[in-house]
């Protein structure tokens, strides 16, 4: 009986110290290491290797097959038919067709690699071998910048002397890369040649440019790799999702008895929008007189027409003489005009306040601001030109201009700078405000308030701008990007000095381009027929400003 209990006294002894053992759940930590390749066989730079080979990759761990595979780009393209066999960490690659002799090829394993617990290689990795006695040695690097996320952005690289002119969204490259996460590309060991360039971000990894649904970079030049240039270094990409199909009128709706709504397919841009003429409204017996009309700025797919009273119920018939889109393709002809039925319902919603810039609490806010009022639609002019007042804490008054963008945008232009470090109230009396039929503002308290910045801690970037490119014309456009805030924008007419004024302290880069074509915008260029991009350069160095320290001799030169 004793015994029984000391069994079970030590029982109870061993699970209590298992239960109070701690340490890592089962399994382990999270293995957030990514997957790299260890060896290759043939190795990297391997000469007259036999063109019947099979290629061998192994990695550090074991990844996932699908993910892989997808991501292996091989050029010059060797056949169809490749096959793939998996050991664990090791990698074959079977070729149907005997490569060809005396060609350099390039096999690249893209960032979209992952292994089993999701990780993707940090970078890609090309293994370069020749079927000849010698390897290529020509070489194209840069960068792949965009608004969205570049990482595995594929370089396409054609030969001229094959295409004159290819077409990414039926031919296949020569070359292949992929850019890591920080955008930089590399496709090294090429043939000298004449080559044609794009950034093709093959969202549906189908091996061709699909337009409006793959993002799209294309080069500003040809280049041309010879013996005497073997290196094209610093050949930058934008790359942007790219509009093909001009807009479309989709619907007209009355909202109220004096309101009509017109939805486009696609963002407007706002030339001759707000112009009445550019609209014809009629039913079987009359027309409709246009009494205003503006583009949602908030919803660029709208444009909002206000009218005389419509009758309820009848049919009208809008035509829209003209409209474009953000990159300038024209309203599609056959979709100027749609039917709609007039409304009876009289305009009793209160008109709402719904945004301004600089922003409500707003802080480090420029000395000589322009202040944007928006409202849900058109108002009454005089009313909010009676009420509308601008001070300080201590009640100074704001002096300054009115102007109105359309019924329902004004902006409010001081006519001396506000004062630094200084809180402004900007007030509208609600029950003084209406809309054009005379609805008071819905906001049962409209007071807005801004912070102005203190100049003493203001400082500037400066330095020249020069083209290497003595032929070339076109004012320089220059954006300082600070690592957090909206970044600081000039243009240049010409070469020579530049300065970026009051500009609070931070890390910038610089980006130039030089608007050859006069369109107040960066050029994207086209891929097919082919129109190349505008030349753009990104400084290579950060630049930190400080308070009153101005920063002298950030020289620029935008290369060829």
């Amino acid at each position: 009986m004793i015994q029984n209990k000391l069994y079970i006294f030590f029982i109870l002894i061993i699970i209590l110290f298992a239960c109070a053992k701690q340490g890592y759940p089962p399994g382990g930590p999270v293995d957030k290491r990514p997957p790299y390749i260890i060896s290759t066989e043939p190795k990297m730079d391997t000469t007259n290797v036999p063109v019947n080979t099979k290629i061998e990759i192994i990695f550090s761990e074991p990844v996932e097959h699908q993910s892989c595979e997808e991501s292996i780009f091989i050029t010059p393209f060797p056949g169809e038919n490749i096959k793939y066999k998996w050991k664990r960490k090791k990698l074959t690659i079977q070729f149907s067709d005997e490569l060809v002799v005396n060609r350099t090829y390039i096999i690249t394993i893209g960032t979209g690699t992952k292994d089993r617990r999701n990780n993707p290689m940090k970078k890609s990795y090309s293994l370069a071998f020749s079927t000849g006695p010698e390897l290529d040695i020509a070489l194209i690097d840069g960068h792949i910048y965009g608004e969205a996320k570049v990482e595995g952005t594929q370089v396409w690289a054609y030969d001229l002397a094959e295409n004159l002119e290819p077409d990414p969204s039926k031919h296949f490259p020569l070359y292949i890369t992929q850019a890591g996460d920080d955008g930089y590309y590399n496709l090294s060991h090429l043939a000298f040649g004449m080559y044609r360039l794009f950034a093709v971000q093959d969202r549906d990894v189908n091996n061709k440019y699909d337009p409006e649904f793959d993002l799209l970079g294309v080069a500003s030049k040809d280049i041309s790799l010879t013996s005497s240039q073997i290196e094209a270094v610093g050949l930058n990409f934008q790359i942007a999702l790219r509009d093909t199909t001009p807009p479309m009128l989709r619907t007209a709706t009355a909202i109220d008895q004096h309101h009509i709504d017109l939805r486009f397919s696609e963002k407007l841009l706002p030339d001759s929008l707000s112009n009445t003429n550019n609209y014809f409204i009629q039913n079987e017996l009359d027309t409709l007189n246009i009494l205003e009309a503006y583009l949602d700025r908030q919803n660029p797919f709208l444009v909002h027409l206000m009218t005389d009273k419509h009758i309820a119920d009848t049919t009208y018939y809008v035509h829209v003489k003209n409209a474009n889109d953000l990159v300038g393709f024209q309203l599609e002809p056959d979709t100027i005009s749609v039917n709609f039925n007039g409304s009876g319902v009289p305009d009793t919603l209160k008109p709402k306040f719904l945004t301004m810039e600089p922003p409500d609490s707003a802080n480090n806010v420029p000395l000589d601001p322009d202040i944007h009022l928006l409202f849900s639609e058109i108002m009454d002019k005089k009313s909010i030109e009676k009420s509308l007042t601008i001070a300080d804490t201590l009640d100074h008054i704001v002096k300054g201009n009115i102007e109105w963008q359309n019924g329902a945008h004004l902006t409010f232009l001081p006519e001396e700078d506000l004062n630094g470090e200084t809180l402004y109230l900007i007030k509208l009396p609600v029950d003084s405000v209406y809309d054009f039929f005379g609805n008071p503002l819905a906001d049962t308290l409209f007071e807005k308030r801004i912070l102005t910045v203190n100049p003493d801690t203001l400082s500037e970037i400066s330095g020249s701008i020069r083209d290497a490119d003595s032929m070339a014309g076109g004012e320089f456009h220059l954006k300082a990007v600070p690592v957090k805030g909206p970044p600081y924008e000039i243009w240049v007419e010409k070469e020579g000095e530049y300065v970026f004024k009051d500009i609070l302290p931070g890390i910038y880069t610089i980006r130039v381009f030089r608007d050859s074509d006069s369109s107040n915008n960066y050029s994207y260029g086209e891929a097919y027929p082919y129109k190349p991009a505008e030349r753009f350069y990104v400084y290579p160095d950060s630049i930190k400003i400080r308070s009153r320290w101005p920063d002298e001799g950030e020289n620029i030169v935008l290369p060829q």
